[in-house]
């Protein structure tokens, strides 16, 4: 094995002008994206931009690390310094009003349906011109720390580069690894924002290369020095770059062994504290000031103890369930699962990414197909480390399934994986060819078809107009050139898509919120909408004239709506504090402050019992349908609500039902609570209930909720169809209507 290895990397610098210009080709390509990613993308978007923004302008204005727990508002104070370090050198030079305290507005409806793939307000933030380039108010300063991490990427590919010709010395294979790296879409993205992941995936590679050195040739001064050095920067980076030591160390002892001349087990030890204290040392001198800081503030080197006490940290025991449902959001986020997670890629992507991973694995299975050189052993349990430490804090923090935590061993993953492959097809440019191939797309698919049009401003549109068209006008803010509503028939659970085509006719100083409302013949409030135009991408404060785009809101009706009904769309605009704008016909006369564009009709659905639903409280009583009667009664008094309960096997206690007309702030305006029916397994419980409204309840609509609770367990909860997690504690049925 020492023989081949010797052989391997000698052979590593025979092709040194095609490896300088993939290199090169592959590091101009990442500039390219990740830069261009960083103009596209709103400031603020990726995972805790903000916070780590404000770390950087602690720097810049106070001049000091800022202290956990000591901030008027969340910052990553928690995570070492020198990323921080580094934007702030490059940026403190910038004038800019935004000081440690920053806080960006927010778009109040983003994340809608944050599982769905799409661009329904994808956005957190609301965002104006001035964020764009050439940046004015300030906000250049927020651009460069984007820019230091651009580099830091490029520097990424060109170290996984490094290390994978130093195990494979084919550069046809370096190009496939650094290519895995460098169209990553998660990878571009996050080296376009600000984050600490970056430099953490940069310190990482360079010390598994040091290591892979080190294992390749005798130990040196220069190469032991070198090792400390990035060592003590990975620690200053992120903190669980701690665990490579358990990789430098068995590095430098299999180096010694391998090179010493005689060796014994008492020289080889000695030779290997001796190597380690230099590491050490070095490594001490950088970083060893973060620890006593630590232990000064906190009590504990790490600060992890004031980490989960104030971030919503939890015991490891009893949370394999998080693991579990973690996994495929950290597999998801290694590829491409962009914002906080709200811009995710169809699921059919992550499915053949896994398949293709497995599969290249599976060349390292098959006999007699080259050596397998003992770095690789090195890279394997340098991924197994950090998949452990990660998988503890998926158990330990509700954040923790994020794919950029496994940065650190992203080009150690890439290496594996185009020698597996490698190993599978016997041909190093078929390799490079098919993860181009793959990759090139994935790319392209990711960043252009999903992340684009989720942040960008909606296109243009242009006739014949989806819908029918119409002629109406909302003050002199915009027209509605059409409208469609899909399906005409839906029954309850389901959504409806309006569709609706705006023509702006001019921005406005505050903005303005598109709503619908659903509201049934009985004039009750079914289901409604609001949202900022272009699903959070265009608000009115910066709408474009002449730009006609189109919008398609998904409006969901309840689950227990009631049925049969005839709904009718109504569609408007309003604000806050200038409330609605008026309506006008396109000759100009008003309509009112909104305006009917449409019919739906609700059908039941098919069932035993009236409003036929399946409500399961804690697996142990489930609502399967009501009635209310009647639907329209004026304040003081009474209607019926009657419940059809069926108690499951699993019934414990003698459950109390609280039955309640609430309104928007969830005030109780009448109610009916107290004892149950009387529960009988296996056998369907009638409940009629009589609930008197209060006699000064105002006019409008009032869902009704309906729930069960004990005095030793508190209210059941209603679970999911999925069985594994908790919907709410309550069910809403109805509503009814409060005449004047």
């Amino acid at each position: 094995m020492n023989t081949i290895l010797s052989a391997r990397v000698g052979d590593s610098p025979q092709k040194p002008v095609s490896s300088c210009r993939f290199c090169s080709i592959l590091i101009l390509l990442f500039l390219t994206l990740a830069f261009s990613v960083s103009l596209a993308n709103p400031l603020f978007e990726s995972t805790d931009e903000l916070r780590h923004y404000r770390y950087v302008r602690h720097l810049v204005t106070q001049r000091s690390l800022p202290v956990q727990g000591a901030e008027t508002v969340r910052s990553q104070s928690h995570h070492p310094p020198l990323y921080y370090a580094l934007s702030a050198l490059v940026s403190s030079s910038v004038i800019s009003p935004h000081t440690q305290d920053y806080e960006h507005p927010i778009n109040p409806f983003w994340g809608y349906r944050n599982w769905d793939v799409g661009v329904d307000n994808k956005l957190q933030y609301w965002h104006t011109p001035a964020e764009n380039f050439p940046f004015q108010d300030g906000f250049l300063a927020a651009m460069l720390p984007r820019w230091v991490n651009v580099l830091l990427g490029a520097l990424t590919v060109f170290l996984t580069y490094q290390l994978t010709l130093r195990i494979w010395s084919d550069s046809y294979l370096a190009w496939s690894a650094a290519l895995l790296v460098a169209l990553n879409p998660q990878f571009i993205y996050l080296s376009g924002a600000m984050n600490n992941d970056i430099i953490a995936a940069a310190a990482g590679t360079g010390v598994l290369l040091l290591c892979v050195v080190l294992l390749q040739s005798a130990p040196n001064f220069s190469t032991l020095i070198a090792l400390g050095v990035v060592y003590g920067l990975a620690l200053l980076s992120k903190l669980h770059l701690v665990a490579l030591g358990l990789i430098i160390a068995p590095s430098v002892y299999l180096s010694i062994a391998r090179n010493l001349v005689e060796p014994t087990f008492k020289k080889l030890i000695r030779f290997w504290l001796l190597a380690m204290a230099i590491i050490a040392s070095l490594t001490l001198l950088l970083a060893g000031w973060w620890f006593w800081r630590n232990w000064q503030l906190y009590g504990d080197p790490t600060g992890l103890n004031m980490v989960n006490a104030l971030w919503s940290g939890r015991p490891a025991q009893g949370n394999a369930w998080a693991l579990w449902q973690g996994l495929p959001y950290l597999w998801a986020t290694l590829w491409g699962r962009f914002g906080y997670g709200q811009i995710p890629l169809p699921s059919w992507i992550y499915m053949s990414l896994l398949i293709i991973c497995i599969l290249s694995l599976l060349g390292y299975l098959l006999p007699r197909r080259g050596p397998r050189p003992m770095a690789l052993a090195l890279l394997f349990t340098a991924i197994v480390i950090f998949t452990v430490i990660v998988a503890y804090y998926i158990l330990i923090q509700p954040a923790g399934p994020m794919g950029r935590f496994l940065f650190p061993v992203l080009p150690a993953f890439a290496v594996i994986l185009v020698g597996g492959l490698q190993r599978s097809v016997q041909n190093s440019r078929w390799v490079g060819g098919f993860w181009t191939l793959l990759m090139f797309p994935l790319m392209l698919i990711s960043l252009w078809g999903y992340l684009w049009p989720a942040v960008s401003y909606p296109p243009r549109v242009t006739e014949p107009f989806p819908g029918q068209p119409v002629h109406l006008q909302f003050g002199d803010t915009a027209r509605v050139l059409a409208v469609d509503i899909q399906p005409a028939t839906v029954q309850p659970g389901e959504p409806i898509f309006v569709t609706v085509v705006w023509e702006p006719l001019q921005w406005t100083p505050i903005p303005y919120t598109v709503f619908i409302h659903l509201v049934d013949e009985n004039g009750a409030l079914i289901s409604q909408r609001d949202t900022w135009p272009g699903l959070g991408r265009a608000p009115t404060t910066f709408w474009k004239g002449n730009w006609p785009f189109m919008d398609v809101y998904r409006v969901d009706l309840p689950t227990a709506a009631y049925a049969p009904a005839h709904i009718t769309t109504y569609l408007g605009l309003y604000e806050t504090t200038a409330g609605r704008l008026p309506a006008l016909s396109g000759n100009g006369s008003l309509l009112g402050d909104s305006v009917v564009v449409g019919k739906v009709n609700l059908t039941p659905r098919s069932g035993p019992w009236p409003n036929n639903l399946y409500a399961n409280f804690g697996n142990e009583i489930a609502l399967v349908g009501y009635v209310l009667e009647p639907r329209q009664v004026c304040a003081g008094e009474t209607f019926t609500l009657t419940l059809y309960w069926q108690p499951q096997p699993s019934l414990a206690h003698d459950y109390l039902v609280f039955a309640q007309a609430i309104g928007d702030d969830v005030q109780v305006w009448g109610s009916h609570d107290g004892s149950g029916p009387g529960w009988h397994t296996g056998a369907l419980v009638t409940d009629v209930r009589h609930i008197t409204l209060s006699p000064d309840t105002p006019a409008g609509s009032y869902p009704v909720q309906v729930g069960l609770f004990h005095a030793a367990t508190g209210r059941l909860p209603v679970i999911a169809p999925a069985g594994w997690y908790h919907l709410d504690e309550r069910v809403l049925l109805g509503p009814i209507k409060v005449q004047e």
